[in-house]
């Protein structure tokens, strides 16, 4: 019996084991069907799972290890069981004894094991397929990446940018201004695109789009969505308590928030947004049309975007057009020259007609193209410029100023306005503080948006006659340029308002010409050199607000003006030929606020281009296309009875603002005697030969408080300028002056004997002086008043921002002692052999000089009372044999600057 039990145990073990591998073999085709399904099992929850990770994906998620070392074990197994199916079908169908038996045994015994592990490690995987997280939320990297063109001509502005941003010890705001078009968002864009490229240590970097209409939630989610905070986080919170969740996650990070297209100031922190940037070094840049964005964004650093100069615009066009077709004909290239100057520099405007432009091929198209660009632009021709007053006296002709009674109130809005226009980018600075100019491409924007109104304004270059086909529609007609040199026939234009033909060749006006003008209120016939006559039916034009006749030789000004009784402003400076205007006739105008008569005495002569820069600002006649120059005025040939025209001008009640020119002893009587003149005075040029003294009383000099320039010339016999104090009380002592021109900044001292201009400290608001050929003039403040002291004390030449000194071969001194003349920029003194001091110490100008002008020789002897001072000014110096200066525009008449360009 002990026997019989170990033999049944290992027999049972036998038959067991006999028996399970012969279930492979005999079982195969059944488990090869529960593979089938074991495995469709598997592959229906694998697509699931991949759906379910695609679209964690798109939302800026990654698939967890897990899931895609699952995945990847399941497209293993899969092609594995697809293996042993395959290799399991071809088995069945080689059986033998009628289908029973299989002819391989060994064969199906292995297949038949295959299938049963496969069969379990499916149903393992199928196991673990019960994610609750397929995918985590991917941080989003440190940048975003933009599209951005190649860009030419940005290399500098992008250096100076970058170099703020990467300087821990410059502010942490950063301002971009410029026009529309110039470049800042793609500017903007290359500041982002560098920070994939440059090693830096920001947490993140995040783009914004603000636009014209600021919307706090936009910005906000903007931000948010960049800091990767979770959606169901923020969506059900107000702006308040999402800015909080942003402060949160940005206060301790160094992050560059860069905001492009603002219009106005906007808050920062109810953004979420706390910039402390000495604590984490974070920078805000921003890019805006408006500089003033600037200063209400408190940018520690701004930059102006410049258009493109000449070389850059080429650059530009020549890579927008392709060398394909630059290379087509070989007239092209210099026709893309030409076609690259009609863009201005502005890259938006070179982009888009250089791809327009790449079109064609051949010079004729190029040709035909280029006269499209110029035909349709504004009518203001390249580079036109204008005075700050002429386009503000324009604005009171067309009624824009209406709600002012009083001129200056007008003029200070009109300062204002333009103010804000530069500060948008849509005037901008001309040569001179006081001139204007606007560029090719707002023009454009303009007249598109003009034209999208009912208003019909035709812009036309001359050239080909007027060409009119809606008469009866136009509001405002701008001829500007040579071309016009008469009307055929009478324009039907009743509802035309302004009317401007200047700078053209204008011969001759038909009578009957403004006949169906009745709503005409702006009329400019300046600077038509050739215009002799004016119709008689000018006097018929009874809604005329604005008539400027200026630089026209007109002789006769008609009886009937005398009609124009809702005439506010009347211009005719240089108007040399007329013979007069009779008392009757001005006062008759009593709706006349505007009074202008500024003659010049220089003798005609032509100038080149060796000719000083004062020289030609006195020029009345400019081409700048051409570059030659010509006089216009000669000496004024014509004097008639300026005392009648004076009290004509006493009868008006409205008239407060006056410009005239005092040439003989009776006139400046006149005016010496008349409070209302000395009332209404803005600019006064004296050029009487016979005057040996002028005597200005104190009260006399309070009176004329809109004196704001003044130029004494040619009064070949005057010796002294003195201010005739009434009261004891009103003589320095120590003091501030309590009598003092308020307004005077500007002053020209010319061919006159006079020994000094002490007189001077009664103008604390002088700005620009100029002293030209005064052989005996020794000294600019006497001696015995120069203390500095006094100077102090009255603030003497505190607003002072340029002096030029011409042949004064007697000048000694300008003041005694060193003054600090806080506001000086220029200083030139040419022909003044000795004048051996200037009165500067070290701290003189110390902030604002920027260049003293001069000749060697005369820079050389000066003496010095310190070495240090020597030292500081000898950087400044800038050796010049001719002058390089001018006083600013405004430092005369409007119409001593002809040859600044208007403004259409």
């Amino acid at each position: 019996m002990d026997c019989v039990s170990p033999i049944l145990d290992i027999a049972t073990r036998l038959w067991n084991c006999t028996t399970n591998h012969t279930a492979y073999i005999s079982h195969l085709q059944d488990n090869l069907h529960s593979l089938r399904d074991a495995k469709r099992e598997l592959e229906n929850i694998s697509k699931d799972i991949e759906i379910r990770v695609e679209l964690a994906e798109q939302q800026y998620s990654v698939r967890t290890n897990q899931v895609k070392g699952w995945l990847e074990s399941t497209q293993l197994i899969v092609i594995e069981a697809n293996d042993i199916l395959q290799k399991g079908d071809q088995e069945i169908q080689k059986k033998c004894f009628g289908c029973c038996c299989p002819r391989n045994c060994c064969s199906s015994y292995k297949l038949g094991k295959e299938a049963i592990k496969k069969i379990d490690a499916v149903k393992e995987l199928i196991k673990k397929s019960h994610f609750d997280v397929v995918a985590d939320r991917l941080r989003r990297p440190i940048v975003d990446e933009r599209p951005v063109e190649k860009t030419v001509g940005m290399d500098s502005i992008f250096g100076e940018v970058w170099r703020c941003i990467e300087d821990p010890s410059i502010g942490g705001v950063i301002g971009l201004f410029g026009m529309g078009g110039v470049g800042k968002t793609t500017l903007l864009k290359k500041l982002n695109n560098e920070c994939l490229d440059t090693t830096h240590d920001f947490d993140v970097v995040i783009w914004v789009v603000v636009s014209r209409e600021v919307n706090l939630e936009k910005i906000q989610e903007a931000i948010w969505k960049k800091l990767q905070i979770p959606v169901d986080m923020m969506s059900n919170k107000d702006s308040d308590e999402r800015a909080i969740e942003i402060f949160h996650v940005l206060k301790n990070k160094k992050f560059a928030l860069l905001l492009d297209d603002l219009w106005e100031r906007i808050d920062l922190l109810t953004m979420g947004i706390s910039i402390d940037h000495s604590r984490t070094g974070s920078k805000i840049i921003f890019t805006t049309r408006k500089e003033d964005v600037c200063s209400q964004m408190e940018a520690h650093r701004r930059f102006r975007v410049e258009r493109l100069p000449s070389e850059a615009a080429l650059d530009l066009f020549r890579l927008k057009v392709g060398e394909n077709i630059l290379n087509s004909h070989h007239e092209i290239p210099k026709l893309a020259e030409i076609a690259a100057r009609e863009c201005n520099g502005l890259p938006i405007t070179i982009i888009t007609v250089a791809r327009a432009m790449a079109n064609w091929r051949t010079p004729e198209e190029w040709q035909r193209e280029i006269q499209v660009l110029r035909r349709y632009r504004l009518e203001i021709p390249e580079d036109h410029n204008i005075l700050k007053d002429e386009l503000i006296e324009l604005w009171i002709g067309e009624g824009f100023l209406d709600k002012f009674y009083n001129i200056y109130d007008a003029r200070n809005h009109g300062e204002y306005i333009i103010g804000r226009l530069k500060l948008a980018c849509l005037l901008e600075t001309g040569p001179y503080r006081n001139i204007i100019k606007m560029h090719d491409v707002i023009r454009d924007m303009a007249l598109k948006l003009a034209s999208e109104t009912k208003d019909m304004i035709l812009v036309q270059e001359c050239g080909g006659g007027l060409r009119l086909s809606r008469q009866k529609e136009v509001i405002r007609m701008s001829l500007w340029s040579p071309g016009v040199e008469f009307f055929d026939e009478t324009l039907t234009c009743p509802c035309l308002s302004t009317f401007l033909v200047k700078d053209s060749e204008l011969k001759r006006i038909p009578n009957t010409f403004f006949r169906f003008m009745f709503s005409l209120s702006v009329l400019d016939l300046s600077c038509n050199k050739d215009l002799i006559r004016l119709p008689l039916e000018l006097g018929e034009l009874i809604n005329l607000h604005y008539l400027n006749l200026s630089y026209t030789n007109i002789d006769v000004l008609p009886f009937a003006v005398m009609n124009l009784t809702r005439l506010r402003i009347l211009l005719l400076d240089e108007t040399k030929n007329l013979k007069g205007i009779s008392r009757t006739l001005i006062s008759r105008l009593q709706s006349l606020q505007v009074f202008s008569r500024i003659l010049s005495s220089t003798k005609i002569r032509n100038y080149d281009e060796s000719s000083s820069d004062e020289e030609l600002l006195e020029v009345l006649h400019y081409d700048q296309s051409s570059g030659n120059t010509e006089l216009l005025e000669g000496h004024y040939d014509h004097p008639w009875n300026e005392v009648e025209l004076f009290e004509g001008l006493e009868f008006l009640k409205r008239i407060t603002d006056i410009s005239i020119t005092l040439s003989t002893f009776p006139s400046v009587l006149k005016f010496k005697s008349s409070p209302k003149l000395q009332c209404c005075i803005k600019r006064l040029t004296i050029m009487c030969t016979e005057m040996v003294s002028l005597d200005i009383s104190s009260s006399a000099m309070q009176r004329m408080e809109n004196l704001h320039m003044l130029s004494i010339r040619d009064c070949h016999s005057l010796r002294e300028v003195k201010i005739c104090l009434e009261d004891d009380h009103e003589r320095i002592q120590g003091v501030l002056v309590p009598k003092c021109f308020r307004s005077l900044g500007y002053l020209r001292v010319e061919n006159c004997l006079v020994k000094d201009l002490t007189w001077l400290i009664y103008a604390p608001t002088i700005k620009y002086l100029w002293v030209d050929n005064c052989p005996e003039l020794e000294e600019i403040i006497a001696n015995d008043l120069g203390s500095s002291e006094i100077e102090e004390s009255i603030e003497l030449f505190s607003k002072l921002e340029s002096v030029n000194l011409v042949s004064l071969p007697s000048l000694k001194s300008i003041c005694r002692g060193a003054m600090p003349f806080p506001s000086l920029q220029n200083l030139e003194v040419m022909d003044c052999t000795n004048l051996r001091k200037i009165p500067f110490d070290s701290s003189s100008a110390k902030k604002s000089l920027n260049a003293i002008k001069g000749s060697k020789t005369w820079w050389d002897a000066l003496e010095w009372d310190d070495e240090a001072a020597e030292n500081v000014f000898a950087s400044k110096f800038i050796e010049s044999e001719f002058l390089l200066f001018k006083p600013a525009s405004s430092a005369l008449p409007s119409t001593y600057t002809k040859q600044l360009q208007r403004f259409k």
